[in-house]
């Protein structure tokens, strides 16, 4: 075994971890950037339109994190619907994931699911997404669990 190599696969060590770090910070400032560019103009203009409905939605982001909106009843304040865009910890490329957690009834318990936001999808597709695709996925899954919920519950 080659000893005198051991200077330079240290040197190497603490270089990928430099390239590592700046990945995440990359990863950080491009999910914050889709959050204020796409997700929270979405969440925006979707919690506009719930309210003709008299549904009352509201939205967090969570920088670096998360972003979240949460449909409620309509004329309730309980919380019936959530659509969580996140950001898993230590990322090192825009892989963002997708919570939907969701309450049949009033006072019933939350179900929850966890899936890939746009499956096998690499990061430049994931950033060219607009507010108007990405409302249209809240609604679609939204709607998705509705109907779920109405077959389910009769």
């Amino acid at each position: 075994m080659d000893t005198s190599d051991w200077r330079s696969d240290l040197r190497s060590c603490f270089e990928d971890l430099q390239v590592i770090e700046r990945c995440r910070g990359e990863v950080v400032a491009q999910f914050d950037r889709f959050c204020d560019y796409v997700a929270e103009p979405a969440f925006e203009i979707l919690t506009e339109e719930f309210d003709r409905y008299e549904i009352k939605c509201r939205s967090a982001w969570a920088k670096g994190a998360s972003i979240r909106i949460e449909i409620r009843f309509p004329r309730s304040k309980e919380d019936q619907f959530h659509y969580i865009l996140w950001l898993p910890k230590n990322a090192v490329e825009l892989k963002l994931k997708l919570t939907l957690r969701g309450r049949k009834a009033p006072g019933g318990p939350m179900e929850e699911k966890t899936v890939l936001f746009i499956d096998k999808a690499p990061a430049k597709d994931i950033l060219a997404i607009d507010r108007d695709a990405l409302a249209q996925d809240v609604v679609a899954r939204y709607k998705k669990f509705l109907y779920e919920t109405a077959v389910i519950s009769e």
